[in-house]
């Protein structure tokens, strides 16, 4: 195959590696952002006696959904168990928050 005939079958299947690798790179990003906010306002929440299993809860279930999302395309049995670890978490985090929130 010729050079030119390559870069045509790529620009036919829009897939570019740089653009895949910048969405990659932005979701990391997005995600050390949050984990720091969470921790931020966590440490404030705490400060002030106030529940913070909400912001738990909210991490845990994002990683977990990263995680199956990964597992879904690459079928790695890690991915599956750290999902599944952290969905877990993910719901005692929210079951906890709802019964000190409803007052059970």
């Amino acid at each position: 195959m010729r050079k030119d005939e390559i870069l045509e079958k790529a620009r036919a299947e829009k897939s570019d590696e740089m653009e895949q690798h910048f969405n990659d790179k932005s979701i990391f990003f997005i995600i050390i952002a949050m984990f720091l906010c969470l921790c931020l306002f966590s440490i404030t929440r705490m400060v002030k006696d106030a529940p913070v299993e909400d912001y738990v809860a909210t991490l845990d279930i994002s990683i977990a959904a990263g995680h199956f999302y990964r597992y879904s395309k690459t079928k790695k049995t890690e991915s599956l168990a750290i999902g599944i670890c952290f969905g877990i978490a993910g719901i005692i985090f929210t079951a906890i928050y709802f019964t000190k929130f409803f007052g059970v």
